[in-house]
This record gives C-alpha cells, sequence and structure tokens, in this order.
C-alpha cells in the first residue's frame, strides 16, 4: 500500500520542543507496518511547548531550517505564555487565544485543526465558529472529532459524525478515534467511514494505534480494521502519524 505519513509532533515526540524532534526526525522515522514518516508536512501540538512560545520568529527559524517542511498549528499549540483548554466550545472563552492564533494562522497560510468541542456544544454552533476562523485567518480550519470518554463530548459516536458530514466544513478523521467508537457502538453504519475519508472537506487523517479503549497513540498494529480503507483518503489531505517513538530501529 502505497501511503504517504507525515509527522505530527505532539503525539510522536511529546516533551520535546519542535527544534528538538526535528533533530530527532531528520535521521529518519518509520512505523513498522506503513513504513516510511516523512517531513514534507509536521504538525506543531500543544505537547510540544518550551523553550518559550510558538511565534513568527521561532516558526520563521524552523521555517529557514528545513525549508522542505511545511509546518502548520494543532489545537491549542502553545501560543501564549498562559497554557488554555482552546477547542471548539471553549473558544468564546478566550479571545486573546483567538486573536493570536489568527495572526499565526496568517503568517503560517496552512490549514489548522481543532478539537471538537466537550461540553456539549450543539456542532452547528462549532461549525460556526469554525468557519468564522477560517474566515478571519484565510485557511481552512477543520473539526477533529472526538471518541466517547466524557459526557460531554461531541462528534464521538457514528451519528454525531455523520451528522458533521452534513455540514458545509472541513473537518478530521482520527481513525485511532474511530476505532475507540467501534469499540464502544459497534461497527460504522455501512459507508460512513468511507465517505468521511474520501469526501473534498476531509483536509487531514490521523492514524496511529490503540486498544479500542484509550487514545494510546502507540505505533500500528497491523490488523487495524481501517487500514485497506487509506487507500480511498482524498488525495488532498494530509496523513499525519501520531504513534510515539518512530524512529528508525527503535
Amino acid at each position: 500500500m502505497d501511503i504517504q505519513m507525515h509527522l505530527s509532533g505532539g503525539s510522536s515526540f511529546p516533551c520535546h520542543t519542535p527544534e528538538a524532534f526535528m533533530g530527532l526526525a531528520r535521521s529518519g522515522l518509520s512505523d513498522p507496518v506503513l513504513g516510511d514518516i516523512h517531513l514534507g508536512h509536521v504538525q506543531l501540538c500543544p505537547q510540544n511547548f518550551g523553550g518559550g512560545i510558538l511565534d513568527e520568529s521561532r516558526v520563521a527559524a524552523l521555517q529557514a531550517t528545513y525549508p522542505d517542511t511545511r509546518f502548520r498549528l494543532h489545537a491549542n499549540a502553545r501560543i501564549l505564555e498562559e497554557p488554555c483548554s482552546y477547542d471548539l466550545g471553549t473558544a468564546h472563552r478566550f479571545p486573546e487565544y483567538t486573536a493570536r492564533l489568527v495572526d499565526m494562522l496568517r503568517f503560517l497560510g496552512e490549514p489548522y485543526s481543532i478539537h471538537a468541542a466537550s461540553n456539549g456544544m450543539p456542532i452547528m454552533d462549532q461549525v460556526m465558529m469554525a468557519n468564522i476562523l477560517s474566515k478571519q485567518a484565510g485557511v481552512p480550519v477543520a473539526i477533529e472529532g472526538l471518541y466517547p470518554s466524557r459526557s460531554g463530548n461531541t462528534v464521538s459516536t457514528w451519528n454525531g459524525y455523520a451528522e458533521m458530514l452534513e455540514h458545509n466544513v472541513y473537518f478530521v478523521v482520527d481513525l485511532s478515534h474511530l476505532n475507540i467508537v467501534r469499540q464502544a457502538e459497534g461497527g460504522p453504519p455501512v459507508g460512513l467511514v468511507e465517505s468521511l475519508l474520501g469526501h473534498s472537506r476531509c483536509i487531514e487523517v490521523h492514524v496511529s494505534g490503540n486498544d479500542g479503549i484509550r487514545d494510546r497513540h502507540e505505533a500500528l498494529r497491523g490488523n487495524e480494521w481501517w487500514l485497506n480503507l487509506l487507500a480511498g483518503v482524498n488525495p488532498d489531505a494530509v496523513i499525519f502519524y501520531e504513534g510515539r517513538h518512530p524512529a528508525k530501529g527503535a
């Protein structure tokens, strides 16, 4: 299977700064099932906090060091000194973060993915917030669905994913999250996952291994029920690898 995966720094190298994990990654990364992990696109995540906030000068230095890599932000990346639980259900509580996020997204010119609400906010309100952010920043802003780990989680059931698909909004398909949904609810409705992966509004796909209980961000095991579905991913979407410790020979 010829699948090109790219690196998500947060899950693969938690507690490493972007400078540190890129230094490790340049020697080569791979997953035991899907093979090489590429650096053409790299996510900068909240787990990569260290060495100061992510601002324009720091990202510009990364871009100068790695000119063949396109960096993008994910979730509540540390762009302010004070951390915050920023998602589509809480964004209205953090206007300073939103303003800074818009500046950074304009600077990067790359898509951004944000987690769905974990406080029960209706999907229509989340779609509106994501599309407002997208318009302000001038880049696609995508909703990443969750899984049933807490009562307020949204886009965390098969029905929730089907409902998201009906709205005019960019989205992320995290296949490890869907594995947890499958464990909780049984198999997906016929064709739903294929429709999500192949849709033109699907701009990221996240892959890692887990046991169907927790989002463990492990290497792939080779028995994932969704592996063959990767062939149908929207060709314009970027597949990000979120398994931990993917260094070759590890």
